[in-house]
């Protein structure tokens, strides 16, 4: 809901030297921050912040924000139940206080090690000028971005790539990021897909002093799945309150709604507890007709419920554009065709609010996919299910260790699907999923907001043994007997479809000339791989592969 960069120098420099750099990286990433910004320096550390205003008023939400012993604080997201937090340590949380007031508090009290009370997204710098350093945090899963850049003088950080950048100057494109992202639809571990820059890993933390020593640590660790007794109530009661918990009676709340399970799930349980809060519905669907096209599932839900429904209609039209814009956004490359979709739904929410809830995040932690089925004891043997191209398409003769940079691995004692799901949520989820959810939304100065990626829901679904979530079978059988009281019998009972987009359709019609003359033998990509064999010999496949390299011509046109 924010935008935060920093600083950290091993050397001391004159504040006027360091504002103009803080002032550059918060206006790379001022759409973040609409509401507000500040920056803040002592000339050994800088920290700059954009404010998407959700809670709190204008004075105490503003940022930098010093705490009573002279610290500052920057911070992206949310914090759930803030009063609640303070009132348990005995302090006060005033009207219209933020709620990183209470994440400074916490962080004072108690370091890194405290987080695992807080519910909510985040990322943040907290700067203790007593001590000399700085301790940077990231929530469990990385909703909420954060990059870094060592360099000699010092190491720099930001919420997005084009803050750093704007500080520091040039980058330079990773050539593994490129291999990653054809291959496995993103880049991979925690890298990006620039030689400089980083992740902070999820759950994590990092404390970086001015003399530039540094220490890490996780604050968040997977638990094992070994719960057997979780039942259907469990599961719908965790879920249900995270949704109510995301739910604020002060704004209206926009759903975004596909027709599939997660969305309308997320939907009904909204329904049931909003208590006379204003609600609305968001669907899209395409100018071809097909399949992949749900709108009339996402309004056959919405029927039921009293309240607000917007349908939004993606054309090949707006296609050639929206890569471009979609590029700027996400930073490193993302082949996932939600992207656009998601661009277009969350322009379309951020014209009536701050906030909206999503389906994201259940696949992963509930067993949804279908490449789940029948897992591989050997994770090596699992990777090449979530391919676009292979290895030997590429000349290789094996994908880039670097996708798994630094991801932690799960005990091999565990079961095939139990590991694969832990992996998935460790390195795909962040790397594929979230950064869209994120960055996307944020660029239309819009939180998006995810029940299913709760610490208690994903938490009680992590400790689930992978067999007892898909309950007979079924993907997600658990879930599904959580929510079948309260969901229509037509949507329980229908088979899982992804979402997907009339790809295919639109190569053999409005983009087909667009593909042939964005990815002929002088494009970006050719180096890397000719698109010619797969548009001379046009099907699903080969239409996923043509929509990864079009994405990658647009993002190498921008970031290249």
């Amino acid at each position: 809901m924010c935008g935060i960069a920093g600083v950290v120098y091993y050397q001391s420099r004159p504040r006027e030297a360091v504002l103009p750099v803080l002032e550059a990286m918060n206006r790379a990433q001022s759409y973040r921050g609409p509401d507000g910004d500040g920056v803040w320096t002592d000339g050994r550390v800088g920290l700059a912040h954009v404010r998407l205003a959700l809670v709190g008023d204008a004075e105490r939400g503003h940022e930098p924000l010093a705490d009573e012993t002279g610290a500052q604080l920057i911070f992206n997201g949310e914090i759930y139940r803030p009063a609640e937090l303070m009132r348990s340590w005995g302090l006060e949380f005033a009207p219209g206080e933020s709620d990183a007031r209470t994440l400074h508090a916490l962080l004072r009290r108690q370091g890194p090690d405290g987080l695992a009370e807080v519910e909510g997204p985040f990322a943040a710098a907290r700067y203790d000028p007593a001590a000399g350093k700085v301790t940077l945090i990231r929530d469990l899963w990385g909703q909420k971005p954060l990059y870094l850049w060592r360099r000699p003088e010092g190491i720099y950080f930001a919420s997005t790539v084009a803050a750093l950048r704007a500080a520091v100057g040039p980058l330079t494109i990773r050539p593994e990021a490129l291999l990653e992202y054809l291959i496995y639809r993103s880049v991979g571990g925690r890298r990006s897909a620039f030689q400089e820059i980083e992740q902070l890993p999820p759950g994590s933390w990092l404390e970086v002093a001015v003399d530039g020593s540094e220490r890490s640590g996780q604050w968040y660790h997977t638990p094992a799945p070994d719960r057997f007794d979780a039942r259907p109530s469990d599961v719908r009661e965790r879920v249900d309150f995270a949704v109510a918990e995301r739910l604020d009676p002060q704004l209206e709340q926009g759903i975004f709604l596909s027709g599939g399970l997660d969305s309308s799930i997320v939907a009904t349980s909204a329904v049931l507890q909003a208590n006379g809060s204003p609600l609305r519905f968001y669907s899209i669907g395409y100018d071809v007709s097909g399949v992949q096209d749900e709108r009339h599932l996402a309004r056959r839900l919405a029927d039921n419920f009293d309240y607000e429904y917007q349908e939004i209609q993606l054309s090949a039209g707006q296609i050639p554009e929206l890569f471009l814009d979609v590029a700027r956004i996400l930073e490193d490359p993302i082949q996932d065709p939600v992207t656009l979709p998601t661009l277009l739904l969350s322009r379309a929410a951020a014209g009536r609010t701050r906030c909206v809830l999503t389906g994201d995040g259940s696949d992963e932690f509930w067993g949804g996919y279908e490449r789940f089925d029948d897992p591989p004891r050997d994770l090596a043997d699992y990777f090449p299910r979530t391919a676009i191209f292979q290895p030997q398409d590429l000349g290789l003769s094996s994908a880039p260790a670097s996708y798994l940079d630094q991801v932690e691995m799960p005990p091999e004692n565990w079961a095939p699907l139990d590991r694969i799901l832990a992996v998935e949520a460790r390195n795909r989820l962040r790397n594929y999923h979230l950064a869209r959810v994120d960055k996307l939304s944020m660029g239309c100065g819009l939180e998006i907001r995810c029940p299913f990626l709760d610490r208690q829901v994903t938490s009680l679904a992590m400790s689930i043994p992978a067999e007892n979530k898909r309950l007979f079978g079924v993907p997600k059988g658990l879930l599904i007997e959580a929510y079948r009281r309260v969901l229509p019998e037509w949507l329980v009972e229908r088979k899982k479809q992804p979402f997907s987009m009339p790809i295919l359709q639109w190569l053999h019609g409005d983009l087909q000339s667009y593909a042939r003359d964005r990815l002929g033998p002088n494009s970006r990509t050719a180096s890397l791989v000719s698109a010619q064999p797969y548009l001379e010999n046009l099907n699903e496949k080969s239409a996923a592969k043509i929509w990864s390299l079009l994405v990658l011509e647009a993002w190498m046109e921008v970031w290249a």
